[in-house]
């Protein structure tokens, strides 16, 4: 038959040869219309031959800079009594360049308050900075908190007889007090409330007591306390307590500088408990780190440090129970009762029963 489509073309061959060419031509529409779609989820490969020159290998780690200063440590807030919800708060700042001046802004915020009560406490903040009180005492009302804003960073400081008087139902803390008076007596701290994180300093030259506790509603908590004296009869006490005290942590020192004089680092007249704290007393005739001098009073230690060349005294009538302590392993006079057990010399020896 012949060719009407051209040379070599033949029924059957022809329709096979048309198949294919149809065939090709959906291929190729079909890669023209989903193309993109195809590219998008095709990820290329590295054609196979020489791999290319590896990367440097990294070199050893430098030292390590120095470090930088350390910023300036932010002021502590007002922390209160648990529970206690003040009415008001009086912050005082030091607004005048001379600590003089700043002493007395603080008296007379401390003066202007008035309604303070069991229903309605306040609260006095000190900002940073130090306010000299000279020879006036700062006394404290009922109901009444004082919170410094740190022992390093709000001092009180006094050249009286006494620095700071606080009445009952007080708190004062986060602050340091002193009292240095090179022509008498001086005290840092008389209170009928409470202390906790305070420094109380006290120097004189006929007596020093950094803090009398006359009537504590609360306890005494991680107080440091140090009194100096240098006269001849004068007496140095770091805690003297004259009410049913209770102590817990801190630091208590005295040192008297006359050869004739005596130093205490606790003197109670009254029950008195204290646990994990240091008492240390050195100089004068007679150094004790406690000495108990109440009428029928219990003081009870534990685990604590006590250290003195004049070690115990204990009034007639008087118990002193201490135990899981150091203690010097030295009695100056019990006419009264101590007891020992489980105490160990500096040494580490075992302490008698007895104290001794």
């Amino acid at each position: 038959m012949p060719d009407p489509q051209g040379a070599g073309y033949d029924n059957k061959g022809g329709t096979m040869r048309r198949n294919r060419l149809y065939a090709l031509a959906g291929v190729v529409s079909a890669v023209v219309v989903a193309g993109p779609a195809i590219a998008a989820t095709v990820h290329s490969h590295p054609a196979k031959g020489k791999a290319g020159a590896k990367a440097p290998r990294r070199g050893p780690r430098g030292r390590r800079g120095a470090r930088g200063a350390t910023g300036p440590a932010g002021v502590a807030g007002p922390a209160g009594k648990s529970g206690t919800v003040f009415l008001r708060t009086i912050v005082v700042s030091p607004s005048d360049p001379t600590a003089v001046a700043n002493g007395a802004l603080l008296a007379a915020a401390v003066a202007g308050i008035n309604g303070a009560g069991a229903g309605a406490p306040e609260l006095v903040w000190i900002e940073p900075g130090t306010y000299d009180l000279g020879t006036t005492q700062l006394s404290i009302p009922s109901h009444v908190d004082v919170q410094g804003s740190g022992q390093d960073a709000t001092t009180i400081e006094g050249e009286g007889l006494l620095t700071l008087a606080a009445a009952s139902d007080t708190e004062i803390r986060g602050l340091t007090v002193t009292d240095t008076n090179p022509s008498g007596g001086a005290e840092a701290i008389a209170t009928s409330g409470g202390l906790r994180d305070v420094t109380a300093t006290a120097s004189g030259t006929s007596a020093a007591t950094a803090v009398l506790a006359n009537a504590p509603t609360m306890p005494i908590l991680d107080v440091t306390a140090s009194a100096t004296t240098s006269a001849l009869a004068s007496s140095a006490r770091a805690l003297d307590t004259q009410n049913t005290v209770s102590v817990d942590g801190g630091s208590y020192s005295a040192v008297d500088g006359a050869a004739s004089s005596q130093a205490a680092a606790l003197f109670a007249e009254t029950p008195t408990s204290v646990s994990d704290a240091t008492l240390l007393a050195e100089g004068g005739s007679a150094a004790y780190p406690v000495d108990v001098v109440g009428s029928a009073a219990t003081v009870r230690i534990d685990a604590s440090r006590l250290v003195g060349p004049g070690g115990f005294f204990v009034a007639p009538g008087d118990t002193l129970d201490v135990g899981g302590s150091q203690i010097p392993g030295v009695v100056a006079s019990v006419s009264g009762t101590a007891n020992c057990p489980d105490d160990w010399l500096p040494s580490y020896a075992m302490a008698g029963t007895g104290c001794a």
